[in-house]
């Protein structure tokens, strides 16, 4: 049996917030990836992020690899309008 793997390509991202404060960072994180809100009667929201429909992996504290390079564009996106330094690299 020989089997043929097709090179597949990686699209990742890295972002940089070091240039933010504390509260700007975590702004900045629960905007992209969401959090869950507390009340003081033990209700819980979840609060979705700018790319919870984005299909994607987060390997590292800044980076992101993506599993569909269509979403690049949409990322890119949030990426601008939050004013987050990033880079994106293509990886065989």
């Amino acid at each position: 049996m020989v089997f043929s793997w097709g090179m597949t390509q990686k699209t990742i991202i890295l972002y940089n917030l070091k240039d933010k404060t504390q509260s700007e960072k975590v702004q900045a994180l629960r905007k992209l990836f969401g959090y869950r809100d507390r009340s003081n009667y033990d209700y819980q929201y979840d609060r979705t992020g700018e790319l919870a429909k984005v299909k994607l992996s987060k390997s590292k504290k800044s980076i992101l690899e993506l599993d569909n390079e269509k979403d690049l564009a949409k990322v890119a996106e949030v990426f601008k309008k939050l004013r987050i330094k990033f880079e994106v690299a293509k990886i065989q």
